[in-house]
């Protein structure tokens, strides 16, 4: 648990559509979806996201604002700048809202 005024470890990333985002077509055919599902299985791969995902099936259309959440084993600081490296934010199709998460888990009996 973090001290008063220390950032917490861990993040919520909210993901949803960018300004670019077509509405026409499902996550997996936006433009720089490869990239994007590159960058989360990296980040997934390395321990540096802890889970993420789609919260719909990512091959059917947008329904609603929200396309997915990814939780990040970093402070929110670092993972404003982290998802800004996404080639599907920085080009506009998703947008990003990072909040601190105060994860709780719970030690093995």
């Amino acid at each position: 648990m973090p001290q008063p005024g220390e950032e917490p470890s861990t993040s919520l990333v909210l993901v949803h559509p960018g300004p670019k985002w077509d509405h026409t077509q499902p996550l997996a055919k936006q433009h720089n979806a490869d990239g994007h599902m590159a960058w989360v299985a990296r980040h997934v791969a390395s321990g540096t996201a802890i889970a993420a995902g789609p919260i719909w099936r990512h091959d059917e259309h947008l329904d609603g604002d929200l396309v997915g959440v990814i939780i990040l084993d970093v402070t929110a600081t670092e993972a404003k700048r982290l998802t800004s490296t996404d080639p599907a934010v920085t080009g506009g199709q998703l947008a990003v809202d990072v909040h601190p998460f105060h994860r709780v888990t719970v030690a093995p009996q």
